[in-house]
C-alpha cells in the first residue's frame, strides 16, 4: 500500500500525467470533477472524539429486612452488595464521561486526485478544498478537520490508504505542511525497511528523501 502511495505521490509532486494510472471502479459516480478518476480503494474506520456518557449513574438495590442472626446477615450482605454495585456504576460512569475516539462508521475508502469518498453504503464525499487541516498521527491513521454540510468536524480516519489521503491533500492544498516537507508522513523506519527488501521508492526532493548509500559513512570529529 505505502509503495503504491509513494508512486502516486511522486507522480502528483512531479506534475506527471496520471491518465494512464489504473482506475478503480466504484458503485457510485465520482463527482468532484469532470475528469476525476478513482485510483485506490481500501477499508476504513471513521471515528469522532466524544464521551460515551455524561458522568451520571444510578443503581437500584432492593431493600432487605430481617431479624435474628440470619436476617441481620442478609441485611449486611445486601448493604455490601449495594455498595459494590454503586462503586462499579460510579467508576463506569466516570470512565464513560472521558472523551475518546469512538468509531462512528466503516466501509470502503476511495481516493482520487480531487478528494476521497467513504462508501458506507451511503456516499460521504470530501473535496480537498473542504479539508482545513490534516496530519498523520500513527501508521495508517489520519486526523483531519473540515467543513461538512453540518458544520466544522474533527475526525480520525484509519485505513491502509490514510497516507495517500494525506499526501494527496497536502500536495493540492498545503505543500508547506511539515510532515510533507520532512517526509514525516511515512512511518518511522519504513524507507529503510523498504530499502532492505529492495523495494524503496524513488526519492522525490521535498517529498521522499533519499537514503544514504551503503558506501557513505559518517565519522565524528
Amino acid at each position: 500500500m505505502l509503495r503504491y502511495t509513494c508512486y502516486l505521490a511522486a507522480m502528483l509532486a512531479g506534475g506527471h500525467d496520471l491518465s494512464q494510472t489504473p482506475e478503480v471502479l466504484a458503485p457510485f459516480p465520482a463527482v468532484n470533477a469532470d475528469d476525476e478518476r478513482l485510483w485506490a480503494v481500501g477499508q476504513f474506520i471513521l471515528s469522532d472524539f466524544r464521551a460515551l456518557g455524561d458522568g451520571s449513574w444510578q443503581v437500584n438495590t432492593p431493600m432487605v429486612f430481617g431479624t435474628g442472626a440470619v436476617g441481620l446477615g442478609l441485611v449486611a450482605g445486601s448493604l455490601i452488595g449495594g455498595a459494590v454495585a454503586k462503586s462499579r456504576a460510579r467508576t463506569a460512569a466516570q470512565a464513560a464521561a472521558v472523551p475518546r475516539w469512538v468509531p462512528m462508521t466503516r466501509g470502503s475508502l476511495y481516493v482520487s486526485s480531487y478528494g476521497f469518498y467513504m462508501y458506507t453504503p451511503q456516499v460521504l464525499r470530501w473535496h480537498w478544498s473542504a479539508i482545513t487541516s490534516a496530519s498523520i498521527v500513527a501508521p495508517a491513521t489520519l486526523h483531519f478537520t473540515g467543513e461538512s454540510t453540518q458544520g466544522p468536524i474533527s475526525r480520525l480516519l484509519q485505513s491502509d490508504y490514510a497516507e495517500l489521503v494525506f499526501v494527496s491533500w497536502a500536495l493540492d492544498q498545503h505543500r508547506q505542511h511539515p510532515q510533507l516537507v520532512t517526509g514525516g508522513w511515512l512511518p518511522q523506519g519504513w524507507l529503510h525497511h523498504a530499502d532492505f527488501h529492495g523495494r524503496q521508492p524513488d526519492a522525490v526532493p521535498g517529498l521522499l528523501p533519499a537514503l544514504p548509500s551503503a558506501e557513505t559513512s559518517v565519522t565524528a570529529d
